[in-house]
């Protein structure tokens, strides 16, 4: 309202200005004209233009600030208009988004919450089963014991009856008394729960033979696994188990192909046959040493001049039989195994099973942070649908390390997704009655049928078949 009122005075001060010019104007008209008879009327008409001239100035002065004072007071409400506008677009925007982020956070703390209880609920779960499992331990040592008590007992009072009938039988044998002495004898009654079948935990090596017999009699990699995580009890990881079923199954494939034919030329090397049957029975030298000539033998084919459109290919195949030759010193010698999967990285850096293998000599020879880095690793270059079975493993033991960090909720969510690829294959599942059964008759006799089953993997000979489970 100032700034109207100084415009409008501002335009005062300019129409009297034009007046007084206009006085000083006429007075120097009259003042010209004061000579000629009709000077009165001339100068009454001066002063009637000069006065109407004054008016339209005024009046154009007025008008201008008029609509000077119209657009102005239409201009700051517009503007003001605008940035109400503007600030209730950009606060509901900013509302929403972050609306939104509160949401998602809730979602993942909800997420996060639920993967901690299930892996808390495994934990607790896996607590109860090692507790159960204990106290049935406990209550079998302290049966064993009583019966043990027992057995002593009795053989005392046996004894004890013999010596007090040794005292008053004749021993001649014409009256017969031997024969009666077998005849209370044969009234013992034996206890039948003292000659029961005891499962006992065997390591890796002692399974190879049991292994070897399976696959010759046509079982699946799946039931071949379950049988021998029950007999290792479940001391060896599903892992360890599964390579080494791939370990020989490679191992034979290559015997069949001839692999070894030429490495063996000129050089002290046992036979295929041997080498398997002594991988039978728990020994993977001849095999190893098999693998290892075979090895140095396209190592120096790859290097050789004019390989070099080759070399990539031949590298590759010297990496997978590197992890074969890992995967079955595994069973004796972690650090051997240890550099035959670091040759097969070295080899072929995305060779994901050999990751994955050398990840668990790590763990075994309690190198944490090198086997955090190699599950890492694993977890990184590999395919979920093509290896996934590596991912699992990777997942499992990462889990375990990250839980010992402190790290739960990434540990249990590594856990959860391990569990279910193993729980999909169904591999840890327990065997019924009829399948240990089944498997203490392979066991009775793949000893006596270990020749004609390792021909048999060899093409050297046909053996019958055996329908497993």
């Amino acid at each position: 309202m100032n700034e109207q009122l100084a415009i409008l005075f501002s335009s005062s001060n300019i129409a009297g200005t034009i007046a007084n010019r206009i006085d000083v104007l006429s007075g120097f008209l009259d003042s010209y004209l004061s000579g000629f008879e009709n000077l009165r009327t001339v100068s009454f008409l001066l002063m009637i233009l000069a006065l109407l001239l004054f008016l339209f100035i005024i009046i154009i002065i007025y008008v201008r600030a008029i609509l000077a004072f119209l657009h102005n007071d239409r201009k700051p409400a517009a503007s003001e208009t605008d940035e109400d506008d503007i600030f209730d677009e950009d606060d509901a925007l900013r509302l929403s988004q972050i609306i939104e982020k509160q949401e998602r956070e809730r979602e993942l703390e909800k997420e996060l919450q639920k993967e901690l209880d299930l892996a808390r609920a495994g934990r607790k779960a896996m607590e109860l089963e090692a507790q159960e499992k204990q106290e049935t331990e406990l209550k079998k040592e302290r049966q064993r014991e009583k019966e043990k008590a027992q057995k002593k007992e009795r053989e005392t009072e046996l004894e004890k009856e013999r010596r007090n009938k040794a005292e008053v039988i004749d021993l001649d044998w014409k009256k017969g008394n031997i024969s009666e002495l077998e005849a209370k004898a044969s009234q013992i009654k034996i206890n039948v729960d003292n000659l029961s079948y005891r499962q006992s935990n065997k390591p890796l090596n002692e399974l190879t033979g049991l292994i070897i017999d399976m696959i010759g009699r046509g079982v699946d990699d799946l039931k071949i696994a379950q049988t021998i995580l029950f007999r290792n009890q479940y001391h060896s990881s599903e892992e360890d188990v599964l390579q080494l079923i791939d370990a020989i199954k490679d191992f034979v494939a290559l015997c069949r192909a001839g692999n070894f034919a030429n490495v063996r030329t000129g050089r002290d090397l046992p036979p295929e046959e041997e080498a398997l049957s002594y991988l039978a029975e728990g020994d993977a030298s001849f095999s190893l040493a098999l693998l290892e000539n075979l090895m140095d033998a396209n190592i120096d084919r790859a290097t050789a001049p004019g390989m070099e459109n080759k070399k990539d290919a031949i590298y590759r195949e010297v990496s997978a039989q590197a992890v074969i030759f890992g995967n079955l010193a595994s069973i004796a010698d972690v650090h051997l195994a240890t550099g035959a999967f670091e040759l097969a990285i070295e080899l072929q850096p995305q060779n994901v099973a050999a990751w994955s293998r050398v990840a668990d000599m790590y763990s075994k020879a309690e190198s944490t942070s090198k086997a955090i880095w190699a599950y890492q690793n694993v977890l990184k270059i590999a395919d979920g649908e093509i290896n996934a079975r590596e991912v699992a493993n990777a997942g499992k033991n990462l889990s375990q390390h990250l839980y010992a960090q402190g790290n739960s909720l990434q540990a249990a969510k590594l856990y959860n997704s391990s569990k279910q690829y193993y729980d999909s294959l169904g591999i840890n599942r327990r065997l019924d009655k009829q399948e240990v059964e089944i498997i203490e008759i392979i066991e009775a006799n793949h000893q006596d049928e270990l020749r004609a089953t390792v021909l048999k993997l060899l093409g050297r000979d046909a053996a019958r078949g055996f329908s497993f489970g």
